[in-house]
């Protein structure tokens, strides 16, 4: 019977993002005709994209036990650099009016390095990984500045701008019709990839691995710092994704863009069960993370709710991920700890073993 309880708590506490997010529509769509109206409910995503895609990069380096706090000046620069590349000179760029099919992977590449040098900072030269990213994420931003210098690029290509602002198909209502973003159904599709990669294959299994117990990790065989580095590079390509995402939205770049962002990014990720201490957590939960945050954002904005109240339930949330991620925690510590008794001479005499 205990064992039973035991289970469908663990299931509960895995899968209770959902229900909170089936809880945030329910009463806010009961309490706004705003919130509920359909472009309102499609666009929840779609406002958040570029925010998606830094959650899944720092879900990534979450998992293996490190973080990345530099993510949002990754965006920023990434998105800066093409931008300046396409945007003609009266319009903020360096008038070279590049193709976006090149300014693309230009994107990329940035992401990429900065990725690369994050990854070999932390496992060749051993550098703590929040004091690494904490830097970089000073360093990124001031590049923005140096670039830009301080100004505005704008009137992307449509081509550029199609993932982060186009629509891939309208819905006919009686009033009107609604349009399903590309960066919805993008978002979506890349948590799910994501979700597949870490859960079925391999290099997912060592990056849980890496995360749960790295000097055990490395006793199995298992490489763990190329783990790290392959993680943080594929966060800097989540970087350049968000860029992507971000200007093409509002078809431009400014040296602010993606500003404020590295707060939500953790918090999304732990609210959707990603844990901070490594190895364990799923991308689904992780995408719910994102969409409750969205949710909530959008609700009670709509509700006009003043900003302090916002922000104050933002936290609360957070404390309430962090108290069940500790709860979770303890439970695997107890369940591992009987299991090893259940195996040794000393039994479970000791009756404080077996307490939750």
């Amino acid at each position: 019977m205990k064992e039973k309880t035991s289970k469908l708590l663990g299931i509960l506490f895995d899968n209770l993002i959902w229900l909170l997010v089936a809880a945030g529509l329910v009463i806010f769509s009961s309490l706004s005709k705003s919130f509920r109206a359909p472009n309102n409910l499609i666009s929840l995503l779609y406002r958040t994209s570029a925010l998606g895609l830094l959650v899944l990069g720092q879900s990534f380096t979450m998992i293996t036990g490190n973080f990345d706090l530099s993510s949002e000046s990754g965006l920023g620069l990434t998105a800066m650099v093409a931008a300046l590349l396409m945007a003609t000179v009266e319009n903020g760029g360096l008038g070279l009016e590049l193709s976006p099919f090149l300014a693309i992977p230009v994107m990329f590449g940035v992401g990429a390095l900065i990725g690369l040098v994050n990854g070999f900072l932390i496992t060749r030269l051993r550098m703590n990984n929040l004091i690494v990213t904490i830097a970089m994420q000073m360093i990124l931003r001031g590049l923005v500045y140096i670039i830009s210098p301080g100004a505005t690029a704008s009137f992307f290509p449509k081509a550029f701008n199609w993932l982060g602002g186009g629509s891939l198909y309208k819905i006919p209502l009686e009033r009107g019709f609604v349009n399903i973003p590309v960066a919805t159904v993008f978002v979506i599709l890349i948590f799910v990839i994501a979700h597949i990669i870490t859960r079925y294959t391999q290099f997912g299994r060592n990056m849980y691995a890496t995360g749960s117990n790295v000097v055990a990790a490395k006793d199995a065989g298992i490489d763990t710092d190329k783990i790290i580095r392959w993680v943080y590079l594929i966060d800097g390509l989540c970087m350049a994704l968000a860029g992507l995402l971000a200007a093409g939205r509002i078809d431009s770049a400014t040296p602010r863009t993606g500003s404020g962002m590295t707060f939500p990014v953790q918090a999304a990720s732990v609210i959707g069960g990603i844990s901070m201490a490594g190895g364990r957590g799923n991308m689904i939960g992780a995408l719910g993370g994102l969409m409750l945050w969205s949710i909530l954002d959008n609700g009670l904005s709509i509700m006009k709710v003043s900003p302090f109240w916002i922000e104050t339930s933002r936290g609360l949330i957070l404390l309430f991920a962090v108290f069940l991620d500790a709860i979770k925690v303890r439970r695997m510590h107890n369940r591992s700890l009987i299991e090893s008794l259940l195996h040794t001479t000393i039994g479970l005499k000791d009756k404080t073993v077996v307490k939750d």
